[in-house]
This record gives structure tokens, C-alpha cells and sequence, in this order.
């Protein structure tokens, strides 16, 4: 495991929007650099069986994507924002299937999955990143508090716009309006096959 980051402050927003090809053709006008190409990610959320962690607005997540593996463990900033704004504590792994193996001895085990792909873009230095999910597409905006504003602005939204939920509550939403099981956010094989470009 490589040495743990500094804790930082992730200030953040989703927006919606209706497709992958309408959220890259918006963000690109705006002269935005892709930073990073589009990937798949593969996400499992950690607790112990009395759900403390979830209870307490708190986040425990291994991330898969590529080679790459990432433990993150995120807290609730206390106080009202009109942005999502989190603790965030976040290291590269060199063996996710070990601290797997470890956290699972530790009394923790996956209760949430949920995939997604993502492109991420830089600017204003914002981390502009879309994700294409089995829910459909959303936009984060990462970064400084006024920067979110002035590009969600300059994007075509308002505040009143600004989604702070999780991807498990926006799930929960999702499948309550449906009225089926939540489950795990993940794709079904024919959705991987083909969502090898954005729609």
C-alpha cells in the first residue's frame, strides 16, 4: 500500500444530464481538457453488519479501475453547504484482492456495488468527470466552491440543479420510482457490450 494522501475536503456537485454525448459535447464548447479517457470503474462500499459507517454519513470504498486499485474512506463535513462537501482520505493499493482479504477478517464486507464509466476533463481547475451509469449520465464537479458555480452556470444549470446525493441514494430513488429491489448499481452484460462509446 502506498503512503496515505493528505486528508483534504472534497467539494462536489452532480448534475444530470440526458445523455453521455450531450454532457462531452456541453463540457468541450467550454474548451475543458480531457485529462482522462474514459473508463470503467467497479466500486465496493464497505461496513460493518450494524451499518455504523452508513449511519454516520461515512464512506469505506475500494475502487477498481484498470490496473489501478483505491481505498477511500470519506466522512461528512459538518454544517450546511449548498455543495457535497466530504473529508476525504484516499491511497493506491498494490493488492486490492489482500485488503480485501483483510478488511473481511476486520469484520468488514461489501454491502454496495455499483459500476460506472468515467471521463474525466479538467477546468478552471475543476475535475470535470462524467459518469455513464446504469441510472443514467451524470456530471461531478470537483474543486473550488465558486469555480463549480461559474461552469455548472456556464453549463446551462442553477443551484436549484445541484444534486448532493450519493450514487446509492440516487439508486434508492431510482428503484423506489420503479418499484423494484435497489440491489447493486451494476451493468448487465449486454450494457457493458455495448457502452463502449459514449450514447
Amino acid at each position: 500500500m502506498r503512503p496515505m494522501e493528505p486528508s483534504r475536503n472534497e467539494v462536489e456537485i452532480k448534475l444530470r444530464f440526458a445523455s453521455a454525448g450531450d454532457a462531452v459535447g456541453r463540457i468541450e464548447k467550454l474548451d475543458a481538457v480531457l485529462h482522462r479517457p474514459r473508463e470503467f470503474e467497479d466500486n465496493l462500499v464497505y461496513d460493518l453488519p450494524s451499518r455504523v459507517l452508513r449511519n454516520a454519513k461515512q464512506l469505506l470504498r475500494l475502487r477498481r479501475k484498470g490496473p489501478a486499485v483505491t481505498l477511500t474512506f470519506k466522512s461528512k463535513a459538518p454544517g450546511e453547504h449548498r455543495h457535497k462537501v466530504y473529508v476525504e482520505h484516499e491511497t493506491r493499493v498494490d493488492d486490492g484482492d489482500e485488503l480485501h482479504r483483510i478488511l473481511d477478517a476486520l469484520g468488514y464486507s461489501p454491502w454496495y456495488r455499483y459500476q460506472k464509466y468515467r471521463s474525466i476533463y479538467r477546468l478552471e481547475q475543476l475535475e470535470i468527470a462524467v459518469d455513464e451509469t446504469p441510472i443514467g449520465c451524470y456530471v461531478e464537479l470537483e474543486g473550488e466552491p465558486d469555480a463549480i458555480d461559474r461552469v455548472a452556470d456556464r453549463l446551462g444549470f442553477t443551484t436549484d440543479d445541484y444534486i448532493r446525493a450519493t450514487y446509492h441514494e440516487l439508486h434508492e430513488a431510482d428503484a423506489a420510482e420503479r418499484g423494484v429491489p435497489v440491489g447493486d448499481m451494476i451493468f448487465t452484460e449486454l450494457e457493458t457490450r455495448e457502452s463502449s462509446s459514449p450514447s
